[in-house]
């Protein structure tokens, strides 16, 4: 039987078959955004470009813009550096992490090289590159119990979406979104407990870099509300061991009203292992409680790849309650490898004094994380 080209069937035939194709393109596309939305729905997704030009965590950013910073003690961004999770396994690799690991790597692999299809024609296998990590924490303190935490975050370059700007979409703190504060002073760090369904939103939006330091965002969150951000980020290095990093973020949104967000941070290398960060965010706006600012001073010690620890003195609060300063206390975290180089342990303890406006004196209490990840 002779095979015919479109050319030489017939037009209601050749629309058959183009109709056909569309809706098999189609269903592949419905079926990467089924994984999507298992992912959104689940744990918390953020979708990063691995050459980020404000986010570690959160863009699909354009090519060539690289992150202010260095790798070492002054960076204040984790890095993602992992092996190739699909290379040959070593002979005493437990296998069900390996499988596990596999399986993150191919479901993510597939979904970002689906969704960057839709964005032109060049292969994602020539310049495309995915990697992320699975994290799940145990939280526990005094005064608000236990909770758990899980987030799923990817890195990844995008061929296509990057010749125009990027996307960015996920679950994450709503508030921390729009205000676009410091992820040293979120609720996750600060070991408070979150709901999924109060605190969390989901967001999907588009970004461009207008200029070397400037990106504006559009996006949308909890499926209709609107926001926007202009966004600057500039890094000063003082000498070859001390920076000071700015960033400002304009942001509107329904709901937040109008308002903008300034972070400024400083660090200097005390040793190549050990660094001092002085860290601080301050926010502003028509829906906040005058000025709302949060800082920290701190020692990070850097003790072999992936190996850390930190000891912070953080404080938080703002301009029109009764009580200027709502909380103090002490927070350290260690980290280090528990298999191989992709799994990773983190355990943070804190101590903190709360006191809120009607409270007559101040709080003392204890906080617990335990957190692994897993790298793919």
């Amino acid at each position: 039987m002779k095979i015919r080209s479109a050319a030489e069937r017939s037009p209601p035939q050749a629309m058959h078959d183009t109709a056909a194709r569309r809706e098999g393109a189609l269903l592949h596309q419905l079926s990467a955004l089924a994984v999507a939305a298992w992912l959104f729905g689940g744990p918390g997704l953020l979708l990063a470009e691995e050459q980020a030009a404000f986010d570690d965590a959160t863009v699909v950013a354009p090519d060539g813009i690289e992150e202010p910073g260095e790798p070492g003690p002054l960076s204040g961004e984790d890095r993602i550096v992992v092996d190739d999770p699909l290379a040959e396994e070593e002979p005493d690799e437990i296998e069900v992490l390996a499988a596990t690991r596999r399986g993150l790597h191919g479901s993510a692999y597939w979904l970002v090289k689906n969704v960057d299809g839709w964005f032109g024609e060049k292969p994602f296998e020539d310049a495309g590159r995915v990697a992320g990590a699975l994290r799940v924490r145990l939280l526990y303190r005094e005064d608000d119990g236990f909770d758990t935490d899980l987030r799923y975050r990817l890195r990844v370059h995008m061929p296509n979406v990057s010749e125009f700007g990027y996307v960015f979409i996920g679950r994450d703190n709503e508030r921390e979104l729009i205000r676009d504060e410091d992820e040293a002073f979120g609720r996750e760090r600060s070991l408070l407990p979150e709901s999924r369904s109060e605190d969390q939103t989901f967001f999907v939006g588009i970004g461009r870099m207008v200029r070397e330091n400037v990106d504006l965002r559009l996006g949308v969150r909890g499926g209709y509300r609107v926001f926007v951000q202009a966004r600057y980020r500039k890094t000063w290095w003082l000498t070859d061991i001390s920076n000071i990093d700015y960033r400002q973020t304009l942001f509107l949104a329904v709901g937040d009203g109008l308002g903008t967000t300034t972070g400024l941070n400083y660090a200097h290398a005390l040793s190549p292992e050990t660094a001092f960060r002085w860290r601080n965010s301050a926010t502003i706006g028509t829906e906040t409680n005058g000025l709302e600012w949060s800082t920290s001073l701190g020692l990070f010690r850097t003790l072999g790849r992936d190996r850390g620890i930190s000891f912070e003195l953080l404080a938080n609060g703002d301009t029109d309650g009764s009580v200027p300063v709502e909380e103090y206390g002490l927070r350290a975290i260690y980290s280090q490898p528990i298999y191989r180089d992709w799994i990773i342990g983190e355990l943070i303890g804190g101590y903190f004094w709360p006191r809120a406006d009607e409270d007559p004196a101040r709080d003392q209490t204890v906080a617990l994380g335990l957190g692994i990840e897993i790298r793919f």
